[in-house]
């Protein structure tokens, strides 16, 4: 059972910082328009209590997914992105509910170093290990195109 400080209301950016923390078969409720979602959008975490009885969602929020879910997306996202933005998590998680995809942030160099670059930001990674983390997935670049990219990511992300 969940501390009731972690019952309330909160923000979408502080339910996908810990997903783990949930029920993987609790509810992620949401408002229901994805597009407008952001990282300080209102959030909650619905334990269902017992099997048939009826829950509703808060007031504003529509059921969006089960946590299991939303854990599995988060670890996939922080094995591609270490340290992913409060933003890059939520138009990942809205992305998966409005597509159906998950898309794959590894594949273009430049788009993963902007990705990079905003967790640099964001303080989830250091500048040394958002270079390690990029040359890990583009090994074929040497050092300095690597940093090269990395740096035109930061200016560019700005």
């Amino acid at each position: 059972m969940l501390p009731p400080e972690e019952r309330r209301l909160q923000t979408l950016e502080r339910i996908l910082r810990a997903p783990e923390a949930f029920l993987p078969t609790a509810w992620l409720c949401a408002p229901p328009d994805t597009t407008r979602w952001a990282p300080e959008s209102p959030a909650a975490v619905l334990l269902t209590a017992v099997a048939g009885q009826a829950v509703p969602a808060p007031h504003g929020l529509a059921r969006t997914m089960f946590m299991d879910e939303v854990q599995l997306l988060m670890e996939r996202l922080l094995r591609q992105v270490p340290g992913a933005s409060a933003e890059l998590r939520v138009s990942i998680l809205s992305r998966y509910k409005d597509h159906h995809e998950f898309p794959a942030l590894t594949g273009q160099p430049d788009t993963l170093a902007l990705y990079l670059a905003d967790a640099v930001r964001a303080g989830g990674l250091t500048p040394p290990e958002a270079l390690t983390h990029f040359r890990r997935h583009f090994s074929h670049f040497t050092l300095e195109a690597a940093k090269h990219i990395m740096a035109k990511a930061f200016f560019n992300s700005q």
